[in-house]
Parts: C-alpha cells; sequence; structure tokens
C-alpha cells in the first residue's frame, strides 16, 4: 500500500544576511516514506550522481499551472527526488502562493526537503540565489521551476562535474509549439537548467539569466544539448526523444497534456495492445485529472481479473472473456497513471507477480472447465504443454534481459514482428474470443497452448545467437 507521510511546517528568520527576509521550511516527517525511492526506479537511478542539491526559481502563476492532475513544480520536484536529489531550495517572490500548493503532503516527493525562500520582486539576481546557497556545496543546480524537464535530462545533468547549461539545439516538431517563447542563442534555446559552481557564481552580480545566457556563450558553461542525448529508453522499450518545454499558456495546454500521456507509452507491444492504446490513451487522460492513484488501479484491474477466473472455472465463457478483454485495457492504466503524474513506486513492481497470478489462474480455469464438461479430456495435458513452454520461453528471454539489459523483443526487426503476433496473455485473450465466436472454445485453448510453444521455439534459438554474439564481441574486445 502506498502511504503519505505529513509535512512538518515552520518558519525562521533569514538572518544570515541581515536581509530578514521569511523563510517557509518544508521537511519530511522523521519516519520518512521509503516507498518511492531513487535508489529503486531505473528511469533515475544513477550511480554517479555528483549533485544532490539544488535551487528552484519558482514563480506564480506559471510554476502552479497544472498539467495532468499536478502542477508543474510539484512535477519537477517529484523528478529531482527520482533522480536522486536530497535538497531544494524553493526561491519565489509569492513563497506564500508556493507554499500553499506544496503544502498537501505528497508521498512521491517524501524524502525530497523542500525549503521555500521569499525574495524581492523583480528579476532573480545571482545575489539572491547566493543568498540561499547551501553551505559547502560547491556544484548545485540552479532550475526553473516553471519548466517540464524529461528525468534523463536532470539525470544526466547532475552527473556532470563541471558548470553546465541545459540547452536544445533543435528541438523536435512536437515541442516547438512549447518552445518557440524561449529565446535561442548560438548554442541553441537554454531549457533553464543548469549546474553551477560556488566560485564562478560569487565572482557575478546582476540579473542570473541574463548573466548565465552571457556565460553559455561565452564558453564558461559547457552545454549539454538535449538533441544529442540517446533516444533509447530502456524503461519505455522504445526511442523516445528527452523533452522539456516551459509551463504553456491556457491555448497549449491540451498539447502539452498530450505530449505527456504519449510519453508514457512503452513500446514493442503485441497486436492487441496496438489496439489498447488509444483507449488507454484516452482513459488515462481523463484519470490522471482525479485523486484515483496507481495502486488503485492495479488493485481494481485485479478484482476484474479474479472475476474472469471465476467466470471461466463455472463454464461461463463469454463474459470470462469479455472480461478478460476488459483487462487488457485497464492493465496498462496503472503504469501510465504512475508515469504521467510521476508516482513511480516499489509496490509498482508487484503488478507484474500479481499479472502472472491471475494469467495463471485463467488457463488453470479453463483447463478445468473444459476437463469437467468433457469438451477436452486432455485439458490438463494442454495446460501443462502451455506453462511448460512459457516457462522455457521466460528462461530465453531472462537470458537475453540480463546480458543486453532490453527484451529479447528489442534486439531487431524480427524479433519485434516476433512481438507482434507471439503468444503471450493478449494474443490468448483473442485467440479464446475467437474461439468463442465461431464455437470451438476447447481447439481455441489448444491453439493458445501451440502458440506458446512455436513462441519458445524462436526464442530459444534466437536467444542462444545473441548470447554468443555478445560473448564473441567481449572477447574481441579484450
Amino acid at each position: 500500500m502506498v502511504t503519505t507521510e505529513p509535512l512538518l511546517f515552520a518558519t525562521t528568520e533569514n538572518l544570515s544576511k541581515g536581509r530578514g527576509q521569511g523563510e517557509l521550511i518544508m521537511s519530511p516527517a522523521l519516519n520518512g516514506c521509503s516507498t518511492c525511492s531513487s535508489k529503486t526506479d531505473p528511469v533515475c537511478q544513477s550511480a554517479e550522481s555528483m549533485v544532490d542539491e539544488c535551487i528552484v526559481l519558482a514563480e506564480s502563476p506559471g510554476a502552479l499551472v497544472k498539467l495532468c492532475g499536478i502542477s508543474v513544480l510539484e512535477r519537477l520536484l517529484r523528478s529531482l527526488e527520482r533522480c536522486g536529489f536530497k535538497r531544494a531550495v524553493i526561491l519565489s517572490s509569492a513563497p506564500d502562493v508556493i507554499s500553499q500548493d506544496l503544502a498537501q503532503s505528497s508521498w512521491p516527493r517524501a524524502q525530497l526537503d523542500v525549503t521555500v525562500r521569499s525574495r524581492g520582486t523583480g528579476a532573480i539576481t545571482v545575489e539572491q540565489v547566493l543568498d540561499i546557497w547551501p553551505q559547502g556545496a560547491e556544484l548545485l543546480l540552479v532550475v526553473r521551476g516553471d519548466t517540464v524537464f524529461d528525468d534523463r535530462l536532470l539525470r544526466t545533468l547532475a552527473t556532470q562535474k563541471k558548470q553546465t547549461a541545459l540547452v536544445d539545439s533543435a528541438a523536435p516538431p512536437p515541442l516547438q509549439p512549447l518552445v518557440a517563447s524561449v529565446p535561442k542563442s548560438i548554442r541553441g534555446k537554454f531549457c533553464g537548467a543548469a549546474i553551477v559552481h560556488s566560485d564562478w557564481a560569487w565572482r557575478q552580480n546582476g540579473p542570473l539569466e541574463e548573466i548565465l545566457g552571457n556565460a553559455l556563450e561565452h564558453g564558461d558553461f559547457a552545454p549539454l544539448d538535449a538533441a544529442a542525448q540517446p533516444l533509447y529508453s530502456v524503461t519505455m522499450r522504445r526511442e523516445v526523444r528527452p523533452f522539456w518545454f516551459p509551463a504553456p499558456p491556457p491555448a497549449n495546454q491540451k498539447l502539452a497534456e498530450q505530449l505527456l500521456v504519449n510519453s508514457a507509452q512503452k513500446g514493442a507491444l503485441d497486436f492487441p495492445a496496438w489496439v489498447h492504446a488509444p483507449l488507454e490513451n484516452f482513459l488515462i487522460s481523463h484519470l490522471c485529472k482525479t485523486s484515483i492513484t496507481p495502486n488503485q488501479l492495479t488493485l481494481f484491474c485485479n478484482m476484474v481479473a479474479w472475476a474472469a477466473t471465476i467466470l471461466f472455472a463455472t463454464g461461463h465463457l463469454i463474459w470470462g472473456t469479455a472480461l478478460a478483454l476488459i483487462v487488457g485495457v485497464l492493465d496498462g492504466l496503472d503504469g501510465k497513471q504512475a508515469r504521467i503524474k510521476v508516482e513511480t513506486s516499489k509496490s509498482g513492481k508487484l503488478e507484474h507477480w500479481l499479472d502472472g497470478l491471475f494469467e495463471i489462474s485463467w488457463w488453470t480455469a479453463l483447463a478445468y472447465h473444459f476437463q469437467s464438461s468433457g469438451e477436452l479430456p486432455q485439458a490438463y495435458y494442454y495446460l501443462f504443454l502451455l506453462l511448460l513452454a512459457e516457462a522455457v520461453d521466460a528462461i530465453a528471454k531472462g537470458s537475453i534481459l540480463l546480458t543486453y539489459r532490453k527484451l529479447i523483443d528489442e534486439l531487431g526487426p524480427f524479433d519485434r514482428v516476433v512481438r507482434f503476433v507471439g503468444g503471450r496473455r493478449n494474443i490468448y485473450v483473442w485467440i479464446l474470443a475467437v474461439g468463442i465466436l465461431l464455437a470451438v472454445p476447447a481447439k481455441a485453448f489448444i491453439t493458445m497452448a501451440w502458440w506458446e510453444v512455436v513462441t519458445a521455439a524462436v526464442h530459444i534459438p534466437r536467444a542462444a545467437w545473441a548470447l554468443w554474439a555478445f560473448r564473441k564481441s567481449c572477447r574481441g574486445i579484450r
């Protein structure tokens, strides 16, 4: 279960610099929530992370624009936690408004210490940033709180060991309407995030953004180009161009939300999943604006799935298959909800184990029905054949995943074709649905078993060849 940690509030005075500015401090409760830890999130895990503190420049209304149910600032803080950041100081000329938006407890950022500090009106200056610079920090991430960032960009930026500014030299067409207002320099559009060194900062004075822009032009900052970052995402199983964009005006808000929804779609899909994807995206575009959590969606999906098991076992194949088809859509909602709202957690990984349990229960329930009804006296034989083939197939897939850090379905075009039609739950359910329409459900069950046998027979030699090629390439390197 997902737990929500309360936030503790206190008020102090900033006396260190003698400016008398109010400070609103927010930090997690002492018993911090470990439900969502950056150490367990493959999207933002980085063994070489060098920077874990940041200053967020947040102003209203830009930072408080809501996209897919959460504000841009809240989204940024959740992403920072997943990328290994421990502390974030928010600098704002409207600290009360910012604090009010963050006042509600939020477990997805429960491990991130957040402090809201006030500043005067006008352009943000280097002096104001230095005023709140964490003691002992040499390198620090300075980031705009009114900008949405792909987690991969923040993670890569956090590993830099020198002054670096995030730029984009070639925004792709889907991003262009959202970043059109951002000025472009010879390095590209400055995305609003930079790793700054304290020694350099203490030698500056004046408006921060103007100084950063000039420093980038003169080579004081190394550019980290978003357009040059790797496209392939291990987590998403496809090429996804890292994105960023400032808080959009109302006219572009729907476009921004659509980009976030599309970015949550995984690749390497089977044929039924291609059909499910538009339905999932339509549902999630509405669900993400509610308080429904990914865990609640997982629970609902499993309730429907186990209801299908009961219907299969009792011979209500039409209704059982109808629920199984619905599960095909529901099963994709929890993951998308978690990715879109940056609510990934340890418990989310349990979903795959729960999926495996109800899948086996479906095939076992069908075998029980066909055996007890006399429609297929050898039903348990085909059940054993199906489960054995799936186990062998899992070994082949697992060997590739451990070696290549990617699914066997992503090795090449041939493998993607196999994934498209190969044996797996969605394909089996569609085969069963066709069998019921043709009034031959028992034969459909037999087809399911042999379909998985063929799939395993394809994957075993493919995995063996890929492992041999990998070992050969390693010997060549040595």
